[in-house]
């Protein structure tokens, strides 16, 4: 006799997990750190919180989880676009994951969620380690992948792959979102034509570093 499954089906799962998080988040950036709370999501969310924490062990793994819903995208296979040019193919992956990053870490929610880390000493303190561990660090592991994966294999030395992409992060994305956390700048309201431009600025810039240095063939990347 074939065994009934127990628990909820993995579609449900991934779609209750969905949920959590959607809720989460706007109690999160709508409310400062010390009033989000688990209760608080499950109060809004209408969601049991034993059912919250079979997904995390307390508020401040939320939180990463939310941050890594955001990367999470990053990550997945054909480096689409992201917004209204969603359907749109890049010739280029490396541009096309460059938008990607740039769209995901300046969005109107990542830049609260910065603002909120640098402008409150106790939220920095609990919130700076898990913010950089599942954003800046996703978003550099992720571009130093794609980037390795064109070096040559014959080079005899291994190239500073993590080094060039956080050069490179820190032009296209840290100084925008300094501004941003500033009131100087909303990059989220740039046009996907504006934001391709940005990125390929970015490569130009560093053009003579990665064919230097990585010895990629950009007609390639």
């Amino acid at each position: 006799m074939e065994k009934r499954q127990r628990g909820r089906p993995a579609q449900d799962r991934t779609a209750l997990k969905e949920k959590v998080l959607t809720v989460a988040t706007g109690i999160l950036i709508e409310e400062d750190f010390s009033r989000f709370s688990i209760d608080a999501v499950a109060k809004s969310g209408g969601i049991a919180k034993k059912t919250i924490y079979s997904f995390v062990a307390n508020r401040d793994e939320l939180v990463g989880e939310i941050v890594a819903s955001w990367t999470s995208r990053l990550s997945e296979e054909g480096y689409e676009t992201l917004g209204p040019a969603a359907s749109e193919q890049w010739s280029s992956p490396l541009k096309a994951l460059l938008f990607r990053i740039y769209r995901t870490a300046l969005s109107k929610e990542a830049i609260s969620l910065f603002r909120m880390i640098t402008s409150d000493r106790d939220t920095r303190t609990q919130l700076a380690a898990t913010y950089n561990r599942n954003g800046v660090e996703k978003a550099v592991l992720t571009l130093s992948k794609l980037l390795m994966s064109y070096v040559p294999v014959e080079m005899a030395e291994k190239p500073e792959v993590e080094a060039i992409s956080r050069a490179m992060l820190a032009w296209l994305v840290g100084e925008p979102l300094r501004r941003a956390a500033l009131g100087l700048e909303m990059p989220y309201d740039l046009s996907d034509a504006e934001v391709k431009k940005r990125v390929a600025a970015c490569v130009d810039l560093y053009e003579p570093v990665l064919v230097s240095s990585l010895r990629l063939d950009l007609a390639r990347i």
